[in-house]
Order: C-alpha cells, then sequence, then structure tokens
C-alpha cells in the first residue's frame, strides 16, 4: 500500500523552515525506527519512502510518502507515539501534532485510474515542491526532461510495485518520443547537503501533446506515483517532493 502522511512542525521561536532540513529530518526517521529493518532498507538501490519538508497554509508540514507497508510500520508507527524530536545538529526541539493520512492506494488502484478511464488526459502537471534534479552524464539536471524523469520512476516502479512490472529498457526512451514540454515555471535551486550544493531547480513543468493514448495514460500512472516516490535522486533526504496533477479532456472533445 502506497502512503502519504503529513505531521504539522512547531519550531522554536526565531527558527524558520528551510528545505534542506529535510535531510536532518531523514536521521529522525533513522533514529526512531528498528536499528536492524534500516540496516537492511539501506543495502537495497531504492528506498522504501520519501520525504520532504514543506509550508502549507503559513506552516511547516512534515511530508513522508512510505511505498511499502513494512515501511510504514516501521518509519510511521513510532513516530505516532511522538510529540516531539531532539534535532541534534541544530540543537533544538520540533514539535510534531496534527497526524493524518493525506492518501493511500495500492499500485493497481493507480492502474486503474488512468487505465479505464475513458476519458482522454489532455496534460499531466508536475509541481517540484523541494529542489528536483536527476543523474546525466556526470552531472546534474537543471531541467525536468521526460526522459530522465520517467526513466528514474519506471526504477523505482519496477523495484517496489506487486501489480505489473514496466519494460525498463526502452519504455522512458519511448514515452519521450510520444510527448513534449508543453509548459513550465522553473528556477535554478540548489539543495544544500552535508556543506555541499547539489544543483538542482524547483517549478511546474506541464507534459502534453501526446502523439497516443496509450503513452499518455502509462504516463499519467508514472507520474501519479511520483508524489509518492518523489521525483529524481535523494528523495528520502528531501530532495524531489512532488506533487501530480492530471487533467482531462472535457466530454464530447
Amino acid at each position: 500500500m502506497l502512503r502519504q502522511v503529513e505531521f504539522e512542525m512547531t519550531l522554536p521561536d526565531g527558527e524558520k523552515l528551510n528545505q534542506s532540513m529535510g535531510s536532518l529530518m531523514q536521521g529522525i526517521l533513522m533514529e526512531k525506527t528498528d536499528s536492524a529493518w534500516a540496516a537492511e532498507m539501506h543495502t537495497q538501490r531504492v528506498r522504501p519512502f520519501s520525504q520532504y519538508v514543506t509550508m502549507k497554509e503559513g506552516k511547516p508540514i512534515w511530508c513522508i510518502q512510505t511505498i511499502t507497508d513494512q515501511a510504514f510500520e516501521h518509519l510511521i508507527y513510532p513516530l505516532m507515539r511522538l510529540n516531539r524530536v531532539h534535532l541534534k545538529q541544530r540543537g533544538f526541539d520540533i514539535g510534531l501534532s496534527h497526524f493524518h493520512v493525506v492518501k493511500q492506494e495500492k499500485f493497481s488502484d493507480i492502474e486503474t485510474k488512468y487505465l479505464l478511464n475513458h476519458q482522454k488526459i489532455h496534460h499531466i502537471n508536475l509541481s517540484f515542491v523541494t529542489s528536483a534534479t536527476c543523474k546525466t552524464q556526470g552531472g546534474y539536471a537543471v531541467f525536468p526532461f521526460p526522459y530522465l524523469i520517467l526513466k528514474n520512476l519506471v526504477s523505482k516502479w519496477n523495484a517496489f510495485s506487486d501489480s505489473s512490472i514496466i519494460n525498463s529498457d526502452h519504455t522512458a526512451d519511448q514515452l519521450d518520443k510520444e510527448m513534449q514540454v508543453v509548459d513550465y515555471h522553473l528556477h535554478m535551486h540548489p539543495f544544500s547537503l552535508e556543506g555541499r550544493r547539489i544543483r538542482a531547480f524547483r517549478g511546474n513543468v506541464s507534459y502534453g501533446l501526446f502523439k497516443n493514448d496509450m503513452a499518455a495514460r502509462l504516463t499519467a500512472i508514472l507520474t501519479d506515483f511520483a508524489s509518492y516516490a518523489g521525483t529524481g535522486i535523494k528523495t528520502a533526504l528531501g530532495m524531489g517532493g512532488t506533487a501530480t496533477e492530471i487533467s482531462f479532456y472535457r466530454e464530447g472533445k
């Protein structure tokens, strides 16, 4: 089961939330979970969760997405018993309150949502809530090129899906040829991590002008999944927080 949960954070007076605090909150997750499970998880190529911090309606929010039931049990259950955590690197406590599950669904639910919907997809909008990037040619991409985004999502989907497996060798390349970037509002926004700055981008991008209906539906499945898995690299450390919006053609179009 895929789940997205949120905690409202209370910071000490004078402290402001910034996205790089996500890497410190990942440390809290590892501190509170079972050490044996954490050690086993770190041997996996793909993490079964993503997390980031952001502001919503003027309030600091910790967003955690788990991709498996086991990740939910080991990461979220321990936090539900707490009302505050101590951030060692910053020397202060953070209050946690108003826990709630934002959404939850199965891999098969995401597939059904788009494969069986009789309406055709008009465009797909991705909002990068925290800085995102993908590795490319030994560096970091500073634009959400469809091929890089989809290749990354196919890898994550195949690592955990209990439904279908997507042909990882050719799918991203084929989908990239079937779509275009139709709009974007982006800016460079590096992510600070352990004393270094990772080149990355934030903002919104829209994909559309799909050449065939099935390409649009498969892209919708993968980008919907991005709201759980995150986009690109280091999504367990606070990067790549993603909100997905799928727009359909109106009836009769």
